[in-house]
């Protein structure tokens, strides 16, 4: 488990997918803002915040929202700065993590990363994968149920 405690901003996503927190972390060109796009350009996700998220601790819950005057900001590369329709702040449900191919686990184990003292549930995926949008839909309906990690 990683303690990413006291850090005022993460590099990585953030979403608002089928009413569900996705905080996206991954190495530089992992593929965080091409999910992220694909999700919003679907229909199926909604812009928290871009390439810096800040996290905030609210008792049992964290809290996720862009920095000041990033609100609704994406880079994309090849285009530019794009405005999106946002919400913030979002509560955190679930983090996914975009790794290589060979990195993913057929039948992952429950897995968990923490932030500010509180563990959330952790899904491997690969970020350049055509598929990777489709299971973090999944992924959010199996979270909903209490079936993620029953593989």
């Amino acid at each position: 488990m990683t303690n990413l405690q006291n850090i005022p901003s993460l590099h990585g996503n953030c979403l608002w997918v089928n009413e569900t927190g996705v905080l996206i972390l991954g190495d530089a060109a992992s593929g965080k803002t091409e999910l992220a796009l694909t999700m919003i350009n679907s229909g199926r996700g909604t812009l928290v915040a871009d390439d810096q998220v800040i996290i905030e601790r609210e008792h049992k819950i964290l809290m996720a929202r862009p920095p000041e005057g990033l609100q609704g900001l994406m880079q994309i590369h090849g285009i530019g700065i794009v405005n999106f329709d946002n919400i913030a702040p979002v509560p955190l449900h679930l983090i996914i993590e975009l790794v290589p191919h060979t990195d993913v686990p057929l039948i992952p184990e429950k897995s968990e990363k923490e932030i500010q003292g509180l563990s959330l549930p952790l899904l491997k995926l690969a970020g350049h994968e055509a598929s990777s949008a489709d299971k973090l839909w999944l992924a959010t309906n199996l979270l909903k149920k209490e079936m993620l990690f029953n593989g």
